[in-house]
């Protein structure tokens, strides 16, 4: 509550007025006092109402954003799926072109000494066929 000396003195000094413990002037600072109590209790109330309300505003806006991002790992990790799949795809045909160039580096001479070592007994073949049918002659 208030000090009613205080009060007594404090108007008595500044206004030259003085006033008793009794006085119905009291009573009207009572009044004020408690309606000023339950205007500040309400103003209170409301604020609490309006801070719960800013905080569910504020866990529905980070659900929101959280959805939102995680939308946008999916996306990212899917375009990096994608493109760790192409290069995959881009190194398994490189792969194969050059285990067919050196197929090709190695057939080339295999085919060679092997044609070659073809005429040779070819040769070989047909000649000891002409010195038999020379000697059964």
């Amino acid at each position: 509550m208030f000090d009613v000396k205080q009060l007594i003195g404090e108007v008595a000094a500044q206004n030259g007025i003085r006033l008793e413990p009794d006085d119905p002037l009291f009573a009207l600072v009572t009044l004020n006092q408690i309606v000023l109590e339950q205007s500040m209790k309400e103003f209170q109330d409301e604020l609490q109402q309006r801070i719960a309300e800013f905080h569910a505003s504020m866990d529905a806006a980070e659900r929101r954003a959280g959805k939102m991002l995680a939308n946008k790992v999916k996306e990212s990790a899917e375009a990096m799926r994608q493109g760790l799949q192409e290069d995959i795809h881009q190194a398994g045909l490189k792969a194969r072109e050059i285990v067919h160039l050196v197929n090709e580096a190695h057939r080339r001479p295999a085919l060679i000494r092997w044609s070659a070592l073809g005429l040779v007994v070819g040769t070989l073949l047909f000649g000891a066929g002409v010195w038999l049918g020379t000697l059964l002659r």
